[in-house]
């Protein structure tokens, strides 16, 4: 789900610094759990059985390793996240917002290697006694590119050379088995445990014979490697991967986490997911895009974006295009392209921009039509 629908029924993204700034707005009537008088608790049923969905929740899951929870309209009711598995409901926590304002369970669930499609509901009982309900699926990243590991390319006879293990998630609370191939000996394995909340482990080796060393580190069925030349000898140049960025609103949440899987270690994956932003909203695309490509040299670029898009745009003869007429068609063609020539980095990257699906109807069918229309012709 890309968009949000606002009361109007107009859809909408929100990005995490407009959920925020709501609630600062409304801070002093926030009440925190337990502050206040507790709601009559919600239905006994379980709210991931196929539940009657009446309000809508959101997941972000564009902050490495964590899981954040939106609950929209429960307009002051404390609300009540879950975590379904095996058609159980894990209780993660609750929260009360003022009235207006969206209901958030900030870092609810962290990433897990072994669960990738998470699916989530959140009950609350609304001020008319009916109960609010709401679902949402989100994936996330394998293990396959959560570690980095590091080592010095070369190392003195006899000398110690330090390993260095970084969780890229940045939430430990995993064992992984850092592995040792001396030249013309056997591999030796040891367990390297990240405490929760630790993301960086270091292992210090003593080079006890010359030669080439091989250094692995094993998680979950992936392999992160390197190698450390111990005395005289050729360093092998380091083979880097191709970069991709995987870039966009929140329609392209979940899309980099099957792209990071599907290619491996053919391509090295860079995420930069940015719920809430629209090319129509403002210039702020076309200096990310410049941000973008100068930083991370992209040499393929996959875009998807346009769940919050339709906004007026002003034009070359200084008037303002509404949508979702033919100048609006062509101003948002000409930004497109901008962009699109930016990431292609002078024929040295390539683009793949992604159409929007087709909405479920109401006022988001036009405006979908008209992004569609201006990306295929830029």
């Amino acid at each position: 789900m890309a968009s949000l629908l606002d009361r109007h029924g107009r859809g909408r993204c929100w990005s995490r610094a407009s959920w925020r700034g709501f609630l600062l707005a409304a801070s002093a009537t926030l009440l925190l759990a337990g502050a206040a008088r507790a709601d009559p608790p919600p239905a006994a049923a379980n709210p991931c059985q196929k539940p009657r969905v009446t309000n809508f929740l959101a997941a972000d899951a564009t902050r490495p390793g964590v899981i954040s929870l939106y609950f929209f309209h429960a307009e002051g009711a404390r609300v009540t996240y879950f975590e379904c598995a095996s058609g159980r409901a894990r209780r993660l926590g609750s929260i009360r917002t003022a009235a207006g304002t969206p209901s958030i369970l900030l870092d609810a669930t962290t990433w897990s290697c072994d669960r990738l499609t998470r699916r989530f509901a959140a009950t609350a009982t609304l001020a008319d006694g009916s109960l609010g309900t709401g679902t949402y699926s989100v994936r996330t990243m394998s293990c396959l590119h959560r570690f980095e590991l590091s080592a010095p390319r070369r190392a003195a006879p006899a000398a110690s050379f330090r390993i260095r293990v970084v969780d890229r998630w940045g939430i430990g609370g995993i064992r992984a088995r850092l592995c040792a191939t001396p030249p013309g000996a056997r591999r030796t394995c040891t367990t390297q445990r990240f405490p929760r909340g630790v993301a960086v482990a270091t292992r210090t080796m003593r080079a006890t014979a010359g030669g080439t060393w091989h250094i692995e580190l094993r998680v979950r069925g992936h392999r992160a490697r390197t190698a450390v030349v111990v005395g005289q000898g050729a360093v092998a140049a380091a083979l880097s991967a191709p970069t991709l960025l995987a870039t966009g609103d929140s329609m392209m949440q979940g899309v980099d986490g099957f792209l990071a899987d599907d290619l491996g270690d053919a391509m090295r994956v860079r995420s930069d997911v940015r719920p809430g932003t629209g090319i129509s909203k403002g210039d702020w695309w076309l200096r990310r895009s410049a941000s973008q490509a100068a930083r991370l040299r992209p040499s393929t670029t996959v875009m998807s974006i346009g769940g919050n898009e339709g906004w007026p745009m002003p034009i070359a003869d200084g008037a303002t295009a509404v949508c979702c007429g033919e100048p609006w068609v062509a101003e948002y063609a000409r930004r497109v392209r901008t962009i699109m020539r930016t990431y292609l980095r002078d024929g040295r990257g390539r683009v793949i921009w992604l159409t929007l699906p087709a909405p479920r109807g109401g006022t988001l069918t036009p405006i979908f039509a008209a992004v569609n229309a201006a990306v295929l012709r830029a």
